[in-house]
């Protein structure tokens, strides 16, 4: 039977039944850089490992209330001393493992999170210990001049008295006297921002996994196979606690075994049935890159139901890419199905999305939501050249399914609520809307308790700095507030312009465009034709080449400023390339815009040894069109 921890008052309440009444049911196997099943944990098997840690760390000097972040390689460890925390009342602090040889890049970040959160110890396995103590090792030696944050290390995977299932007592552990209590802190990927702690209650949890079983459709033959960040809100809660709680029989890869090989992603669902898996845009489109025709004649993805994506704005082309290449693999063309999402509404806010929507490109850059034909939601047929200018096309984020949830579009600035054809930010009050940012009150008033004027709606609203609308009762989401471009008055989508940009040259890595404007008081080392008029648009772009001549470049930047012009009647005024690493991302995908914004204000691209080029072009002027720059 599968366990829906919402039936319980906590997901180890969940835990708990599952190893009474099924202890051998198989929940996890970690699959090798190789793709082979390296490791397996059933329900017994978690639960005694959750008390055994859940019974050290007190010994560790943790109480109910500390804080640990844990530092682990993609591991199931990371799923024992996840749990064990909670199964001790101590918050789990989930972080990027640090890579010990690369401090410069690493390491700030994450003393930020152990100093935000008042961490007392760190967690991890023998694995990362070993090639931290390494790299300390150097450090003394005078080959690094950083330092680890000062609190204690402990490895969970060499515990003081381990117990026999015998001594094994999940009645002995915590139980939160609310479900309001915060379970953990899940800090921000920082795709926009400096990453914040968000408070998850233990109640956010259960309603969360409990719409999973309805979301995606989870029962006793659910097979699900992910290489999601176990750090990363969709990694760690719709995929690692679902599972913990019976809802899957999952398989789980590291990051960077999808990163180095895609094809063992595929060649595992084919070998397992997999039901389920879910993954950003960008991997959907790694995967038919990275892939050859053989390769999938010899898969079966026939058994796959749900192909959800999320976590960064999904795009027709790609599911139309995906599907025509692994038709072969006989996979189903209705598997695919658009989520919407953020860590301040502890996962998901929408899912089940399916179907394209073709709207009025100019009447979107003026805010009004305005279909070119009847809604396209069972079609996926290819745009006509033609309309490829004026129309742009947004894929469904479903709806939601959590009693009592309500969905906004509200004015950012007026927070006016916006009548069905505008768009505006989407605002959300639910119950896995999170209890805060931890140690931010301000914040969490600002972010958490936003309240609509001209209505007498007395909600206090999450404002998900995300813009969208809604359609026929579906949320389609179109950008960040914070990355919109806003030229004479146009808004315009940076993730539209990259689209445009990732299919401009061969030599172009689609995967490797980042889009973002200056203001007028901006300007960068290398920038001598801004006239500080106007928001000026540039665009990073990756080449796989790792040598490339001046004619060749400039045949890049021709053709970025081209489609540019062609797609959006913009001027790019600086075009950047570069070899792979140009465009920074979260660790789940995400495109980092203002930090490859600040890259470039900084002058850092310019010492960066894999750029290539920085052409800067005149700026446009308010008021008239751009001549097209070809």
């Amino acid at each position: 039977m599968t366990l829906v921890a919402a039936q319980r008052n906590s997901l180890l309440s969940a835990l708990r039944d599952l190893y009474e009444k099924d202890p051998d049911r198989l929940l996890f196997t970690f699959v090798d850089d190789h793709g082979e099943d390296a490791e397996t944990l059933r329900a017994a098997e978690l639960t005694e490992a959750v008390d055994d840690i859940a019974r050290a760390l007190p010994l560790w000097g943790l109480a109910p209330g500390d804080r640990a972040v844990l530092v682990y390689p993609p591991s199931l460890d990371f799923v024992k001393a996840f749990l064990g925390c909670l199964a001790a009342g101590v918050l789990p602090v989930p972080v990027y493992p640090p890579n010990p040889f690369r401090l410069t890049r690493d390491l700030a970040g994450f003393a930020a999170v152990a100093e935000s959160s008042g961490a007392r110890a760190a967690l991890t396995n023998g694995l990362f210990d070993r090639t931290r103590r390494a790299a300390s090792v150097g450090r003394l030696l005078g080959r690094s001049e950083h330092d680890w944050p000062r609190i204690p290390w402990y490895r969970t995977d060499r515990r003081p008295g381990r117990r026999s299932r015998s001594t094994c007592d999940p009645d002995a552990w915590y139980r939160p006297a609310d479900p309001d209590e915060t379970a953990f802190l899940q800090y921000t990927s920082g795709s926009t921002g400096t990453p914040k702690g968000v408070m998850v209650t233990h109640g956010n949890i259960v309603h969360e996994i409990a719409a999973n079983v309805t979301d995606l459709r989870l029962d006793d033959d659910t097979r699900g196979v992910f290489w999601l960040p176990q750090y990363h809100d969709m990694g760690l809660i719709n995929v690692i606690l679902s599972t913990a709680v019976g809802n899957s029989a999952t398989h789980i890869l590291s990051p960077l075994t999808f990163l180095q090989r895609p094809s063992i992603w595929l060649d595992v669902m084919s070998r397992v049935r997999a039901t389920i898996t879910s993954a950003p845009n960008f991997a959907y489109e790694l995967a038919v890159r990275r892939t050859t025709p053989e390769m999938r004649a010899g898969w079966d993805l026939s058994a796959l139901e749900m192909a959800v994506t999320a976590a960064e704005p999904i795009r027709t082309r790609t599911i139309r890419a995906f599907l025509d290449a692994f038709a072969a693999s006989r996979i189903r063309p209705d598997v695919f199905y658009g989520a919407y999402g953020l860590a301040e509404n502890t996962a998901s806010v929408t899912n089940r999305g399916q179907g394209v929507l073709r709207l009025d490109r100019q009447a979107l850059a003026e805010g009004d939501v305005v279909p070119v034909e009847a809604d396209t939601r069972t079609a996926l047929s290819e745009t006509d050249a033609q309309d490829a200018g004026r129309t742009v096309e947004y894929y469904g984020c479903g709806f939601s399914s959590k009693p009592g949830d309500m969905i906004r579009i509200v004015d950012p600035e007026t927070r006016v609520p916006c009548p069905p054809t505008r768009v505006g930010e989407i605002w959300v009050r639910s119950s896995t809307t999170a209890a805060g940012y931890w140690g931010r009150p301000d914040a969490t008033r600002e972010t958490f308790r936003a309240t609509v004027t001209g209505d007498d709606d007395p909600t206090g609203y999450l404002r998900t700095g995300d813009l969208g609308f809604l359609h026929e009762g579906q949320l389609f989401m179109t950008g960040r507030i914070k990355d919109l471009i806003i030229v004479r008055g146009r808004n315009v989508y940076p993730s539209d312009i990259e689209d445009s940009v990732r299919e401009c040259h061969r030599d172009v890595r689609p995967g490797g465009v980042v889009a973002f404007a200056l203001s007028p008081e901006e300007t960068f080392p290398s920038d001598t034709e801004g006239d500080g008029v106007g928001e000026r648009l540039v665009v990073f772009a990756e080449t796989g080449r790792k040598r490339i001549d001046a004619d060749l470049a400039a045949e890049i930047c021709a053709a970025v400023r081209k489609i540019v012009h062609a797609d959006h009647q913009l001027h790019a005024h600086a075009v950047v390339l570069g070899r792979p690493g140009l465009v920074r991302k979260t660790t789940s995908g995400k495109v980092r815009r203002r930090m490859c914004k600040a890259d470039l204000l900084s002058g850092a691209i310019d010492r960066e040894p894999g750029t290539l080029l920085v052409s800067v072009g005149r700026t446009e002027t308010p008021g008239r069109p751009t001549e097209d720059p070809s």
